[in-house]
């Protein structure tokens, strides 16, 4: 069957802690919060389309050892099917240490990444990707997202940017090979030296020839509407964050859920914002991500009447 969505980038275990209100160095303390999860934007990201009922495929490589262990088992547990994960010994995951401030819920992460498997071109499954209704990837392994996108160039499948960082000009160039680029404000104001959302926006437009929509957290997120040819803003939810790691994988994922269902941009964007703020919730970017059985039940009193429509239909 072929897939709904395939993910090729980061892939990390995360090992999360809530900080407590004092902090004792040089002793040992215990703490309420403490999570160990799979995590990385593209990993997060096709977990929550997973949840929805879609058929999703990972890409990655990993080796039999402890990290890449708890990859796995994470997929498995959020829906994902591990058949294009490659088999490689010398291979495991990133791990981060992510510290969580008990009363901003911001986030400071530590990432290692030795012996990291960084995939290689002859990994990347570009019949099934060609065949697959969405792709999703990211800028930590430009080499692998470039094999990816040129895959799906060409076919049905919409193709999906998640950059934060990388050089320049190789961004711009992949950004020519994609059709949904949804990029944090800050990567997108570094890439254009643009700085308000229109501009930036605009200046996306010049590189991507699909949809662009730039992301900022409680700000919410922006995007020039190619029917109106108007600038959309989208508010994020208010909620009481606790942890705010994930929130932008969350958004990619109520997005892709959007477009597999067919829905326009405004509902994509509201559905993204959706559920950041239920991650944000909780410890962890995958504790609270929704499940398609919990869709119903997702509205909210600033949820618009077409979104509450769609989400009452998902079951």
């Amino acid at each position: 069957m072929p897939y709904d969505l395939i993910a090729v980038g980061l892939n990390a275990v995360d090992v999360l802690v809530r900080l407590p209100e004092t902090v004792r160095h040089d002793d040992k303390q215990f703490v309420d919060d403490l999570v160990i999860q799979g995590g990385a934007p593209v990993g997060s990201g096709c977990c929550g389309v997973a949840r929805f009922g879609f058929h999703v495929g990972m890409v990655a490589r990993l080796g039999r050892n402890t990290l890449s262990s708890i990859c796995l088992e994470d997929f498995h547990a959020n829906g994902v099917d591990t058949g294009l994960v490659v088999r490689d010994e010398e291979s495991r995951p990133a791990i981060a240490l992510v510290e969580i401030d008990h009363r901003t819920a911001a986030r400071t992460v530590f990432i290692q990444m030795d012996h990291y498997g960084y995939l290689r071109r002859e990994d990347i499954p570009n019949a099934e990707i060609a065949q697959a209704r969405a792709l999703l990837v990211d800028s930590y392994d430009l080499d692998a997202t470039e094999a990816a996108l040129k895959a799906a160039a060409g076919s049905a499948c919409r193709s999906i940017m998640d950059f934060e960082s990388g050089d320049p000009e190789r961004l711009k160039k992949l950004l020519g090979l994609g059709t949904d680029a949804i990029l944090p404000l800050a990567a997108a104001r570094a890439l254009s030296g643009l700085r308000e959302p229109g501009e930036v926006l605009h200046a996306l437009e010049d590189w991507c020839p699909g949809q662009v929509v730039v992301t900022d957290g409680r700000h919410g997120s922006w995007a020039l509407d190619r029917d109106s040819g108007g600038l959309r803003h989208q508010p994020a939810f208010v909620v009481e964050a606790v942890d705010t790691t994930g929130c932008g994988d969350a958004f990619h994922a109520g997005y892709i859920v959007g477009l597999l269902e067919d829905w326009p941009l405004e509902l994509r964007m509201e559905f993204g914002s959706l559920l950041a703020s239920c991650v944000a919730g909780r410890v962890g970017g995958r504790t609270a991500l929704p499940w398609r059985k919990d869709a119903p039940s997702m509205a909210r009193r600033e949820t618009s009447p077409a979104l509450a429509n769609k989400l009452s239909t998902l079951l």
